[in-house]
């Protein structure tokens, strides 16, 4: 049947059950309201689906042989970033609270319960891709917190730039643009003393041309830059020696998508010196994003290159509550991959509120 919900043309789902008769027929509902659906008997099975296909949304079963719907739900936000807005919702018999309590604390976005209601689902599912549209529009309209790839591809035009330039050199951060040849092509204020301080420092005073040597070598720069060639994420930190055993400058490499793009930078080094000694903005970071206390320190913890399985430890909670806060900060902050928050938390003030 035709749904009268306005839904968005063509959305995607994949459809996770293992009792094909239901999954038949709800792949039917689903399709009759308007939706493109790809099915999956289990979860191993939707990970391999999830190879080719890219859905809008995961409806997933949680009792099912091979891999069941937590641990499909805990592989999908662990180790799929390009996923990580996409709603994942459990239907399921399993219908007390407290089955419901850890499908929401696994980092579920929804819950609905068999026998089915086709009513409430197909509404349940069209909420959750107006809210993503939401977002989605957010970030095109050129929000507060655009994205980097979309705010860097002006670069072409050459008094954009210069104003984009302008605009880098009052950060206090370190920010370092490179093209596809791993040439310079913006180094701000912040960045050239950064690297002038440390034990190699063979950036060009004059244009800013060249890296220090341990950067300029370094596999992890190779592969950022060839990762945004072929529109790819990557994130990875080192950190280069000082002179005066001052503290280690500590540079986040990431990719940015630049390809068919002639001219534009295929990956981005933002430099700190001494962020891990800093006492955390925690506060600042709940008033700005209005993040929980917990959020915040996931949050600050990622923005010093740490990753999920040593946030978990550090924290002692599991890598699934990481990927649970991980999203929500993820939403709040108007990102979606590690790098554009590393960038958007570096660009905070160095006076901000601590207490």
């Amino acid at each position: 049947m035709n749904h009268p919900l306005d839904t968005p043309s063509l959305a995607r789902i994949l459809w996770v059950e293992d009792d094909a008769d239901l999954r038949d027929i709800l792949a039917a509902e689903l399709r009759d309201a308007g939706y493109e659906v790809a099915q999956a008997a289990n979860g191993q099975h939707a990970l391999d689906q999830l190879r080719t296909f890219h859905p809008d949304l995961i409806l997933c079963d949680i009792a099912m042989p091979v891999m069941d719907g937590y641990e499909l739900l805990r592989i999908v936000r662990e180790t799929r970033d390009d996923l990580s807005e996409v709603p994942f919702v459990f239907l399921s018999a399993q219908d007390g609270s407290g089955q419901i309590t850890q499908g929401k604390h696994a980092g579920a976005d929804d819950y609905l319960i068999k026998p089915v209601n086709f009513e409430l689902m197909l509404a349940t599912i069209a909420a959750r891709l107006r809210q993503v549209q939401r977002i989605r529009n957010a970030h095109a309209s050129g929000g507060t917190h655009q994205k980097q790839s979309s705010m860097l591809s002006i670069a072409s035009d050459e008094r954009a730039f210069e104003r984009l330039a302008r605009m880098f050199n009052l950060i206090t951060a370190g920010i370092v643009l490179l093209a596809s040849d791993q040439r310079v092509l913006f180094a701000n204020i912040s960045a050239q003393r950064l690297l002038q301080d440390c034990t190699d420092p063979h950036l060009d005073r004059e244009n800013t041309g060249s890296l220090p040597i341990t950067l300029a070598t370094s596999a992890l720069v190779r592969c950022a830059v060839e990762a945004g060639m072929r529109g790819e994420e990557y994130t990875e930190f080192l950190s280069l020696p000082r002179r005066n055993a001052q503290r280690d400058v500590l540079v986040t490499i990431c990719s940015l998508d630049c390809q068919g793009m002639k001219d534009a930078p295929a990956a981005a080094l933002f430099i700190s010196a001494g962020q891990r000694d800093k006492v955390p903005p925690l506060k600042a970071l709940e008033t700005l994003f209005q993040l929980t206390p917990a959020e915040a320190r996931i949050a600050w913890a990622f923005a010093q290159g740490l990753r999920p399985e040593q946030i978990a430890e550090a924290f002692d909670i599991s890598l699934t509550t990481v990927a649970f806060h991980k999203r929500n900060i993820f939403q709040k902050t108007h990102t979606n991959r590690q790098a554009d928050l590393i960038a958007l938390l570096l660009t905070l003030p160095a006076n901000v509120d601590t207490c």
